[in-house]
Parts: C-alpha cells; sequence; structure tokens
C-alpha cells in the first residue's frame, strides 16, 4: 500500500500542470497524500507496539503459569511438612499431659512409661517450609490475581510468627529441660529411648533408611522414681512445654488454612481451559 500511494506521489510530482489552478489542485493532492502517509507510517508503529505489548503479555502469562506449576508442588510440600510437625507436637502435648497426672497421683507412674514421655518431649521440631523468595525477586509482579498476591506476600511473615515460637520452646530444651534431666539422672535413659523410637526420630532425617540405631544400655547412675517425681522444676518444664507448643499448634493451623486457600487458587488458576 505505501508502495502504491508513493508512485501516486512521483506521478505527481513529475505532471506538467498547465495553469496555476491545476498546480494548486495538484498540490493539495500531494498534501493529502503526504499527510495520509504520515498517517499510515504512524498507524503502522502503533500496530507494531500493539504487537510487541501482546507478545509480552503471551510471554508473561506462560512464565506466570510456570511459576504458578512451580508454586502448587512447594505448598502441597509446605502442608505435607506442616501436617507431620502439628501431629509430632499433638504427641509432644500428649505426652506431657500424661507425665502431669503422673506428677498429680505418684501411686499411677510407670518408670518406663514417664521415660518414653520424656522422651516424646525431646523431639522438637521445627517448621522450615520451601521460600521462593517471590517478593524480593519481583516475580510475585507477574501473578494476576490479587488475592493470592497478598497471601503470598504475608506467607514468609506469618511462618517467622510460628519459627519465633519454636525457638522458645527449642532453647528451653537445650538450656532448661535438658540439663535438669541430665542432673535428676536420667538424661541417659531418655536418649535411650529417643533411640528406640525409630519411626519417630526418623521423620527428621534426609534419608530415614540412613538411620543407624544405637543400644545406649542401662545407666548405673539412674535416679529412682521418687526422685523425679518430687522434682518441682522438671513438673514445671512439662506443664510449659504443654502451653508453648499448643501455641505452635493453634499459629501453624493458621498457617494450614493459608496453605489450604492458596492451593485453592493455585488449582483454579492453572486448570485447563474448556
Amino acid at each position: 500500500m505505501l508502495r502504491f500511494f508513493r508512485q501516486i506521489r512521483q506521478r505527481l510530482l513529475t505532471d506538467n500542470p498547465p495553469d496555476q489552478a491545476s498546480r494548486a489542485g495538484k498540490f493539495s493532492k500531494y498534501l493529502l497524500y503526504a499527510i495520509g502517509e504520515i498517517l499510515l507510517v504512524v498507524i503502522g508503529i502503533l500496530i507494531a507496539l500493539q504487537v510487541d505489548s501482546w507478545n509480552e503479555e503471551r510471554k508473561e502469562r506462560k512464565e506466570e503459569q510456570v511459576l504458578l506449576n512451580q508454586l502448587k508442588t512447594e505448598y502441597k510440600e509446605n502442608l505435607r511438612q506442616l501436617d507431620s510437625k502439628i501431629a509430632t507436637r499433638k504427641l509432644l502435648i500428649s505426652s506431657s499431659k500424661e507425665l502431669l497426672t503422673y506428677f498429680d497421683d505418684p501411686a499411677f507412674a510407670n518408670r518406663d512409661s514417664m521415660i518414653s514421655r520424656f522422651a516424646n518431649m525431646g523431639m522438637t521440631v521445627t517448621y522450615d517450609p520451601i521460600d521462593n523468595d517471590l517478593v524480593a525477586s519481583g516475580k510475585i509482579n507477574i501473578i494476576e490475581n490479587q488475592r493470592l498476591k497478598t497471601l503470598l506476600t504475608k506467607w514468609s511473615t506469618d511462618v517467622i510468627q510460628v519459627q519465633e515460637v519454636e525457638a522458645v520452646y527449642l532453647n528451653g530444651f537445650y538450656y532448661v529441660y535438658r540439663p535438669v534431666l541430665n542432673k535428676i539422672g536420667i538424661g541417659r535413659a531418655i536418649d535411650k529411648s529417643l533411640y528406640e523410637k525409630v519411626s519417630a526420630v526418623s521423620n527428621f532425617l534426609l534419608d530415614g533408611a540412613e538411620w543407624v540405631q544405637h543400644d545406649l544400655k542401662e545407666s548405673r547412675l539412674e535416679s529412682d522414681m521418687e526422685v523425679i517425681l518430687n522434682s518441682s522444676e522438671l513438673e514445671g518444664i512439662v506443664s510449659q512445654s504443654i502451653i508453648i507448643n499448643e501455641v505452635i499448634n493453634s499459629e501453624s493451623f493458621t498457617l494450614r488454612k493459608q496453605i489450604l486457600e492458596i492451593l485453592d487458587l493455585l488449582e483454579e488458576l492453572t486448570a485447563p481451559e474448556d
């Protein structure tokens, strides 16, 4: 089309007009043609820009789908790990509650049962979900769904809130609980019991098949039941473990609801179009 208009212009330029009026008319035609050609160029540029914009948008949507499917895989794993941690804490809480009944009524206390429950309290767990750092990397900007963006933006902050309370229990275990056990004289017995809980301990390993079980045997220095059940310090640690782990699980259930909502949105956004 541009070639056609250029041919017209060429003829207008080469024609020899007989009079002034004719020359003025042809000049007007030339002017109109020039304006038309300018408009065509502008329109061509606008069309090229629009096509480029469409291509970029299509490319970004493809990148978004790749990211959404990656997030779906990651958050399914985050949910699996979170459920495992919640279950472990439930075991820890129930063990602590049983220990308190022994402190309240020593007549019903059984040594092996107590040692096993104390060992369960030693199963400290921390939640370490997959974090792809979407906000810092700027990748979150290619996600169009605003609700999903909000949930993903809040995610890291909410996880930190759970981890902070976990750190309280973890520090208490290493710097308060464990020293008291050693002081009373049942540290070795509890370690022995924990080693024998292979199925529980393997949850903390990258490869449970590589777990090597050791026989720590019995210690000749172990305290008797009366010493254990008369330790007010140990009793306080047990009751505190219930409160702290209930708080952690309560916040973990909040995280769980967020994961489920995230996964629902991801399923909806990655569903194949009809």
